[in-house]
């Protein structure tokens, strides 16, 4: 399978001081399926001054999109002073938990206590009094399939037994989230900073 390239381009965009360019290539290929993939390369401050003031970085966020309508990136590239960046971690650790460990992370001994109450009273997952034993539930059927309470209430009996043996109780985890939470409100504090003192670069085509 091979790529072919639609275009290969200069694109270039006024630099900070206005008296000088940012130059770049763009491209764009296409394989045999229709399947395409755009992007960048070769970006050069073409300006003395901005050149020993400035660096260039990409300011690069996630969000959701519909494949049809694109790939769910925004991509804005800056004239970023050398004494700043815009490299700094804003993302969530992900975690690969287990069914059990996930449910021991959100949820204190007391709460499933009381949620294996109300599974036992309320016999089917439709009689539910909790909100807490319904998100259970939705998590049990993400990676079963099935609601059954039965397997449901053994296998939070089995949490309870064996809470404190778990990495990530409850508490740890909301500890560990607030602390996360604070830096990465301190690092897009930063980001903002960076940017206020950056300029926006807007590449056109030659």
């Amino acid at each position: 399978m091979s790529w072919d390239t639609m275009y290969d381009r200069l694109e270039q965009s006024q630099c900070a001081c206005g008296n000088g360019v940012v130059t770049r290539r763009s491209y764009s290929k296409m394989d045999d399926w229709n399947r395409t993939k755009d992007g960048y390369y070769d970006e050069k401050i073409q300006c003395e001054d901005c050149n020993s003031k400035f660096h260039i970085e990409h300011y690069i966020k996630h969000f959701f999109c519909p494949p049809w309508k694109g790939d769910g990136i925004s991509d804005t590239p800056y004239l970023v002073p050398n004494s700043k960046t815009l490299k700094h971690d804003v993302s969530q650790k992900q975690f690969n938990f287990r069914l059990e460990e996930e449910i021991v992370s959100s949820f204190n001994k007391n709460t499933l206590e009381t949620i294996v109450d109300d599974m036992t009273t309320s016999k089917y997952s439709t009689r539910l009094k909790l909100t807490d034993s319904e998100k259970v539930v939705d998590l049990y059927f993400r990676q079963h399939k099935k609601r059954s309470l039965p397997n449901i209430i053994k296998l939070l009996q089995q949490c309870v037994y064996n809470y404190n043996s778990y990495e990530w109780g409850f508490t740890t985890m909301q500890k560990y989230r607030h602390k996360e939470q604070l830096r990465i409100e301190t690092n897009s504090k930063k980001i903002n900073d960076s940017i206020s003192q950056s300029f926006e670069l807007e590449f056109k085509v030659e």
